[in-house]
């Protein structure tokens, strides 16, 4: 009977390495939307208004890498360019943002220069499934005279005990599958030799 030859080792590890390590260190899995032209945005809103915001109510939930921030405004509507139709003769509007602040290396993402209290605003918004306006992402709201975005603190990266642990396991687990080639090919050998 004919001898099968099997090729195993080296390359096939490497294969396997390289996939896993893009994998990991990927920064386009988590990279923020670019932002929308003129025209794209204009195209996009199902709603456009100019107006100011009257209250706002945060909720913020904190991760060991990232925050969320979760911003409900109240605004009154001084005019609007776009979708009267979709609003009727409202005077207000209650308007949902959002806002991700990550470690430094990936940067921010969600809504973009979300008015503070008091400050005037153009937006251009779309309602979500859940019948809430938005302002489209990232950039689907531009500030008016001057007027304050609200600020977010940039959040440090801290590690907890459960992902040190998760990268311990993924490392000797790495670290066995190694071996086993490696042992796999010297038995291979010797068995070829003998």
């Amino acid at each position: 009977m004919p001898r099968r030859t099997r090729q195993t080792g080296g390359r096939d590890v490497r294969r396997f390495l390289a996939a896993v390590l893009a994998l990991a260190v990927s920064p386009s899995a988590f990279a923020a939307l670019p932002p929308r032209s003129a025209d794209q945005l204009q195209e996009s809103a199902e709603l456009i208004i100019t107006g100011e915001v009257l209250a706002s109510r945060v909720l913020v939930h904190r991760r060991p890498s990232a925050s969320t921030y979760l911003v409900r405004l109240g605004v009154k509507i001084d005019s609007v360019e776009k979708g009267q139709e979709l609003i009727g003769r409202k005077t207000s509007l209650d308007i949902r943002c959002w806002s991700i602040r990550k470690t430094r290396l990936a940067g921010p993402s969600g809504h973009s220069d979300i008015p503070a209290d008091g400050s005037r605003f153009r937006m251009w918004l779309r309602q979500n499934g859940e019948g809430f306006w938005e302002p489209l992402e990232p950039n689907g709201i531009e500030l008016l005279e001057g007027a304050a975005a609200m600020t977010f603190a940039e959040v440090e990266k801290q590690y907890s005990l459960r992902q040190y642990g998760i990268a311990g396991a993924l490392g000797l687990l790495t670290l066995a599958i190694f071996g086993a080639f490696r042992f796999r090919n010297r038995l291979f050998r010797r068995g070829k030799a003998g």
